[in-house]
């Protein structure tokens, strides 16, 4: 499997205070429809059969539709969209993007009370609006997937959070460990939380997972000493961890994030997993430079993970620092993973184009 993302621009209908991107990046230029569609065709040549298009916000590009049917036809067989649910409530437009092609679609959502959600992403009527969106998927056929964003103010609610949605229906989560970046660095004040404060609310929420016999959920952004018991449903904590599959060997998600700005405490040394842990963020660290112990027992990595790939993701986006040039600056970044050495490594390169009308 080979997954191409494309962030089709920083645009978004919410405001979210635990955002990894800055509001100012919004008025960046969006990628524009004819570099979408000429990496859609060349990536496919080169044996990509994945896609997802993310963003921001994607559904607020009009030619949204165009793009995913651009990829239907380009032979991607997983055609993923990243998305807070807001316009798929609309059923016409939820069948419209299924209709074009759009198999898969992962859908943010931060509470399971509108209080919550709706005060998180600053919208009123978001969680309305995003349940009806899962209504309107599931009712075309279209695979769902769940993101949940720990922070301060919901992370005591995740096992309701989880018990609300498996008992309508759905099965496939991903819990989200906050990066320290973009907005969620000037809302730290009543975002911020450590991972060591989070983890008994995740095992609670895991505890509802197997009580209802449910798949169990996916860990984004977490270190394995959090949850040493949990480190096999955890994504990017190590070399081998960086694309799900299922266990006939077909991708059901992509998750694209660098792995050039971690770092190790001197406490990792007395790890057991030190060997293949990438370490911690350094942004993490910058704020909770203590507090979770090493774990004491290692033994093989455990996961249905991707394991001899020699290119597992591959991303397009524009560059937030050139959101008030003339010209798109965008890049592209490749990870490739070389299971001998269990190391990845990444290459980037940038180019810039006309910017999107």
């Amino acid at each position: 499997m080979k997954a191409f993302e494309i962030l089709l621009g920083y645009g978004c209908n919410e405001k979210c205070s635990f955002c990894s991107q800055e509001l100012s990046w919004r008025a960046a230029p969006g990628l524009p429809l004819g570099l979408v569609v000429e990496q859609l065709v060349l990536a496919a040549k080169e044996g990509f059969d994945g896609v997802c298009f993310t963003g921001g916000e994607p559904t607020l590009r009009a030619d949204l539709a165009t793009m995913v049917a651009c990829a239907r036809r380009s032979g991607y067989r997983y055609i993923r969209v990243q998305t807070n649910g807001l316009r798929l409530a609309r059923p016409e437009y939820a069948r419209e993007l299924v209709e074009a092609g759009a198999n898969f679609f992962r859908v943010s959502i931060h509470g399971h009370t509108p209080e919550l959600h709706d005060g998180l992403v600053k919208v009123p009527g978001a969680l309305e609006k995003a349940e009806r969106a899962l209504e309107n998927l599931r009712g075309l056929g279209a695979g769902i997937g769940i993101n949940f964003v720990l922070n301060r103010a919901n992370y005591r609610s995740l096992p309701d959070f989880c018990a609300h949605f498996l008992d309508r229906g759905q099965s496939n989560f991903v819990i989200i460990y906050p990066l320290f970046e973009g907005d969620l660095v000037a809302h730290e004040a009543e975002m911020s939380v450590g991972m060591g404060e989070v983890a008994p609310y995740v095992r609670a929420a895991f505890e509802v997972f197997r009580a209802r016999k449910a798949p169990l959920p996916r860990l984004l952004n977490f270190t394995p000493c959090a949850l040493p018991e949990l480190r096999e449903r955890m994504l990017s904590w190590s070399a081998r961890s960086a694309l799900i599959v299922d266990e006939r060997g077909v991708p059901v998600d992509l998750y694209m994030a660098s792995h050039d700005d971690r770092a190790k405490p001197a406490a990792c040394r007395g790890c057991a997993l030190d060997a293949s842990c990438l370490g911690f963020k350094r942004s993490y660290l910058e704020r909770f430079p203590a507090g979770l112990a090493p774990v004491a027992e290692g033994g093989a990595e455990e996961g249905p993970f991707a394991v001899g790939a020699e290119e597992i993701a591959r991303a397009l986006q524009p560059v937030p620092a050139q959101a008030a040039g003339a010209s798109l600056l965008v890049e592209r970044m490749k990870i490739r993973l070389d299971p001998a050495r269990r190391a990845l490594t990444e290459d980037r390169s940038q180019w810039s184009v006309a910017p999107h009308a």
